[in-house]
């Protein structure tokens, strides 16, 4: 699991899954208040500060399958795994 941000400000809106397929995707949970909302809420940061952008986001069965910026495969999706936003 991603470590836990010292900023009391921060607020978790998101968590990434797996991998889905081998093209870069992701299994995506928003917690918004309504959750397909998630890309309006612009880039989006992981505890360790990286910057995460939602290029595409589709609903799935239970989560969302979405692609984020500069994501192009397989491996570099499964490093996102469990990160929170």
């Amino acid at each position: 699991m991603a470590p836990r941000s010292a900023d009391p400000h921060r607020v978790c809106v998101a968590r990434i899954g797996a991998p889905h397929g081998v093209r870069g995707e992701v299994r995506l949970w928003s917690f918004t208040a309504e959750p397909a909302a998630v890309t309006g809420y612009g880039p989006l940061q992981t505890a360790d500060g990286r910057a995460i952008e939602i290029e595409t986001l589709r609903p799935a069965k239970d989560c969302f399958v979405a692609r984020l910026k500069g994501v192009a495969d397989r491996d570099a999706a499964a490093m996102l795994r469990n990160m929170e936003l």
